[in-house]
């Protein structure tokens, strides 16, 4: 507990300054942006990251989505991108995308799962379980907010978050939930993923049924109606471009060496919500 304590207050404060800013008073609807930080390989150095996660909260909903990857999804279905984009692509084309899209119910008790290969689009129906928080005496100051740390053991790992009363939104990035406020931090005790809100305001507009839209008419939409089999599709797919390429319907390609000799790339894609996970008995996802 000491240890994920002292990485959630110190380690990450380091990787990048947080714009500061006074507390606003929020109201209703709002959206919360978070740099998302992971780990492929647990023996990585640094991290993948993707700088534009948004939480857009309305009422008892939430949508969670890479804001850059749903500038980029609205740009290529409007219009083909023009050779002079393509190649120097603006500001908000650059950098990594997560094609995860969540959209939550609290009020239902379920979410809907978005994701995307590099041929595969899946959508996968889940449950949400409730994390059992552990309230902790660890305090700091996120987005001006005050805030305290709570910890739990949840969908096969061990998380530290730091919420905020001071908003009353039972929400989080990605899957978490259900603490005394809303989420502005959190990270896995291995400390292979990390959401860290960097702003705090009322929703402009309400992006929901765009990214639903685009997520729906996705080429070659996969539905599954067990998250289990999605997860574990996906990160099937993900790891091997012959499965991909299987899934689809074409014949898998391999890389020719010089000698002659061929290979199948392998990728190390590690889930937010570890395979063993679904390995446990009785679950029924």
């Amino acid at each position: 507990m000491k240890l994920i304590a002292t990485t959630l207050m110190m380690t990450f404060l380091c990787l990048m300054p947080l714009r500061a800013q006074e507390r606003d008073n929020i109201d209703g609807n709002l959206r919360v942006k978070y740099l998302y930080f992971f780990k492929e390989d647990s023996t990585m150095q640094g991290f993948y990251a993707d700088s534009s996660m948004c939480l857009d909260v309305t009422g008892n909903e939430t949508v969670f989505y890479s804001e850059r990857f749903y500038l980029q999804d609205s740009a290529v279905n409007a219009a083909p991108l023009p050779i002079t984009v393509a190649v120097n692509l603006p500001a908000e084309f650059r950098g990594y995308c997560d094609y995860g899209r969540y959209f939550i119910d609290f009020k239902n008790n379920e979410y809907v799962k978005y994701d995307n290969a590099a041929i595969s689009r899946l959508k996968g129906h889940g449950t949400l379980e409730m994390p059992q928080w552990e309230l902790t005496d660890r305090y700091d100051t996120i987005c001006g907010y005050p805030c305290r740390m709570a910890t739990a053991k949840y969908l096969g790992r061990t998380w530290g978050v730091m919420y905020t009363t001071s908003i009353p939104a039972s929400a989080g990035p990605w899957l978490l939930w259900g603490a005394p406020g809303l989420i502005l931090y959190a990270q896995d005790s291995e400390f292979l993923f990390v959401f860290r809100a960097f702003d705090v305001g009322q929703l402009p507009f309400d992006r929901s049924e765009n990214i639903r839209l685009l997520a729906e008419n996705a080429y070659k939409l996969r539905p599954y109606k067990s998250i289990r089999k999605m997860e574990e599709t996906l990160t099937r797919v993900k790891r091997s471009s012959a499965e991909d390429e299987r899934l689809n319907g074409y014949e898998p390609s391999r890389i020719i060496l010089k000698d002659g000799s061929t290979y199948q790339p392998q990728h190390k894609y590690i889930p937010l919500i570890p395979e063993n996970y679904w390995e446990k008995k009785g679950r029924k996802h």
